[in-house]
């Protein structure tokens, strides 16, 4: 599995193609606020097309195994117990 994500992360057209998928959803975003919260016929083509991709794209990420499952250790302070036990 780290060779498919090696790969995964050397490809940087990909890599591109998702940045931009998800600034210009955040730009039809913006712009569908603006316009008392209506797209344009194009724009919500354009949307549903770019909502498709990124949801492929979270797809391959679960596929490749590169999403966290498991609780956040974010905020809690470091078990120091632990450390030291393992250090013996």
């Amino acid at each position: 599995m780290t060779t498919q994500t090696v790969i995964f992360n050397e490809d940087k057209e990909y890599r591109a193609f998702r940045s931009e998928t998800l600034r210009e959803l955040q730009s039809l975003q913006k712009q569908w606020r603006k316009q008392d919260f209506r797209y344009t016929k194009e724009q919500q083509e354009r949307y549903d097309f770019l909502l498709a991709c990124r949801r492929d794209q979270v797809n391959k990420f679960w596929e490749d195994g590169n999403v966290w499952i498991g609780p956040s250790l974010a905020g809690r302070p470091l078990d120091e117990s632990k450390k030291e036990d393992d250090d013996e």
